[in-house]
Order: structure tokens, then C-alpha cells, then sequence
């Protein structure tokens, strides 16, 4: 049936993947600085490192961070590590 639909023209997406697109875009729209402190917290880093590894001040890093908080819905940076993780959007490296 498949392999009929797609050949008429049709668009099939396995049941599996679908889910996967969903979730993502179900996902919080950050930014991409924060995406980039995200990464870094998920790497294990301070305020104060992230800070150093971006050239931004220690009370710009707290903003951002308090946003993603806020965006994943999450009360500490452990929990918005590990929900990025589940939902994909960083990889550990």
C-alpha cells in the first residue's frame, strides 16, 4: 500500500518518525544564544565559564538561563539538561 501510495505521489511518513517531528515541534522556540548556553550547561559548565566561553557577563548568562528555565517549563538547570537531552535539542559531545 505504501509503496502504491508514494509511487501515485502520495507522502508516507512511518508512525515512528512523525513522533519524533511532533515532539521537536512541540519543542520551545529558544533562541540561538540559547541554545548555545544550553549546550554549555549540558556540558557541565558555570555561569561564569559560559560567561568566559561566549565573551557575555555572568549576569547575561543568569538571563539567559532563567529564559530557557522558563521556555522548558523547568525549575533548574539539571532538569532543562536532561529534558534538552530527551527532546534532542543538544547532543552531548
Amino acid at each position: 500500500d505504501t509503496i502504491r501510495a508514494v509511487h501515485s505521489g502520495q507522502t508516507r511518513i512511518p508512525s515512528e518518525v512523525a513522533a519524533k517531528l511532533a515532539a521537536r515541534l512541540s519543542s520551545p522556540n529558544l533562541t540561538y544564544r540559547e541554545l548555545e548556553v544550553l549546550r554549555l550547561i549540558v556540558a557541565g559548565q558555570s555561569n561564569k565559564e559560559i560567561g568566559a566561553s561566549l565573551q557575555i557577563s555572568e549576569g547575561t548568562v543568569r538571563a539567559h538561563v532563567n529564559n530557557i528555565l522558563g521556555k522548558l517549563g523547568v525549575s533548574d538547570r539539571t532538569q532543562a539538561a536532561t529534558l534538552a537531552l530527551r527532546k534532542g535539542l543538544v547532543r552531548l559531545e
